[in-house]
């Protein structure tokens, strides 16, 4: 299944539904390649640590999987032989992030409705600043307090979308993660010469 399936539109979603939600999760996390969502950081990692507790740490350094060549992500260097890890699928990182499709009878594609914001739309959120801060984490606590109280419900990616928090930090990650990736390149290449 492609995601935590599919709802009629006017789908009013319980604690129920958060806590199937919580275990299909947790079918994904803790299987071998489930240490992909540690390390792509940012609210995958922080929601596998919610979702397997202690167990979470330990499992970054447990691989990559025997099956790393199924679902894989692949470094290409400049210089010398490609680097493989575990990936989680599309489909397995929309199950992660509580993502349900909408059947919209306006819409020809369904609606996207998810807990937590889907990657794309946590890069552009303004809280991704490249590492886990501590309003992040403040926004974390509050929004899962809110889901467990049954205040909150899945928002679809145009309400994530409109969650910009500081708007000035999408051009600091962005200036970040350039002068990181010159960086990173010029250590690779002086340390392949």
């Amino acid at each position: 299944m492609d995601c935590l399936g599919w709802r009629l539109q006017g789908f009013r979603p319980t604690e129920w539904d958060y806590r199937v939600y919580e275990e299909r999760a947790y079918d994904i996390l803790v299987s071998p390649r489930g240490r992909a969502a540690i390390l792509h950081g940012g609210l995958l990692w922080r929601l596998a640590l919610e979702i397997l507790g202690s167990d979470a740490i330990g499992r970054a350094v447990q691989g990559p999987s025997e099956g790393v060549f199924e679902y894989t992500e692949v470094v290409k260097p400049r210089h010398g032989p490609a680097y493989y890890d575990d990936a989680l699928t599309p489909e397995e990182i929309d199950i992660v992030c509580g993502t349900y499709k909408i059947a919209d009878s306006g819409h020809k594609t369904p609606v996207y409705w998810s807990w937590w914001p889907r990657p794309a739309q946590w890069k552009s959120s303004g809280l991704n600043m490249g590492y886990w801060t501590k309003f992040d984490e403040e926004w974390f606590q509050e929004r899962l307090a809110s889901i467990r109280r049954g205040t909150s419900t899945p928002m679809t990616a145009s309400l994530w979308k409109a969650l910009r928090f500081h708007k000035g930090s999408i051009k600091i990650r962005y200036a970040v993660d350039n002068e990181s990736t010159k960086f990173l390149s010029d250590v690779l290449l002086r340390a392949l010469a």
